[in-house]
């Protein structure tokens, strides 16, 4: 298994992101608590499910892109529900590596989980209409190994689909077909590893503790509030 670190939790959170004001109402204050408690109890679950990851299946393949997701979809949020005033004064960006991370997940999920079948919108992953995922397993037969080809093999990470991937360890082997070199007819073999999944994941814990450190100094003064 590739090489994962524990997530950092949401404890070392300074006071800046937990200021009521900034939050316009209480509703949306009380909303950003709900939220930050979401993504600490997936980095919870992401942390504990490590140590099962050794061989996994499709289960735990389709439940790390599960948490994963619920982690960007909650940090996006908190990010939304800010005061305009706030929005405006931070003009918050989010970096190129964090952007990069979540096109990469966005295809991974749409392909593993979404939209196996019909996976058209990125195409800078390879993914665009022509290949379908049918099985997600933790390793090839010796057989497979031996007699497939070596343009049978695809590595998929952050950085993109790779080709000529047989040699290369990774963490699950996701079936797929392709119209497009053989009609449907033979298997392909894209290798994906947990610690891509796992970096988007900190990519998001990031932008957290990056946001939480603009608001620790941020005043009602600064952004016009009277």
């Amino acid at each position: 298994m590739s090489n994962i670190a524990e997530l950092r939790s949401l404890n070392e959170l300074n006071h800046g992101i937990h200021k009521h004001w900034i939050w316009g109402n209480k509703d949306n204050f009380y909303l950003s608590c709900d939220y930050l408690q979401k993504v600490n109890f997936c980095i919870q679950d992401l942390n504990a499910e490590i140590y099962n990851l050794q061989t996994p299946s499709m289960k735990e393949v389709v439940y790390i892109i599960a948490l994963v997701d619920w982690v960007c979809e909650a940090v996006d949020s908190i990010h939304t529900i800010l005061k305009k005033e706030v929005i405006d004064y931070l003009n918050l960006e989010v970096d190129a590596d964090c952007k990069q991370a979540k096109k990469y997940f966005k295809a991974i999920r749409s392909f593993v989980v979404a939209h196996p079948l019909n996976t058209t919108h990125h195409k800078a992953y390879g993914m665009d209409g022509d290949l379908i995922c049918v099985d997600v397993r933790n390793r090839t037969s010796k057989l497979t190994e031996t007699c497939s080809n070596l343009n049978d093999w695809l590595l998929l990470n952050l950085d993109g689909l790779k080709e000529n991937a047989q040699g290369i360890q990774s963490d699950f082997i996701l079936y797929v077909y392709t119209q497009r070199l053989d009609k449907m007819r033979y298997f392909k073999y894209i290798r994906a590893n947990f610690s891509d999944l796992y970096y988007v994941a900190e990519s998001q814990i990031n932008r957290l503790y990056a946001l939480d450190s603009r608001l620790k100094n941020l005043t009602k003064k600064k952004v016009g509030i009277q």
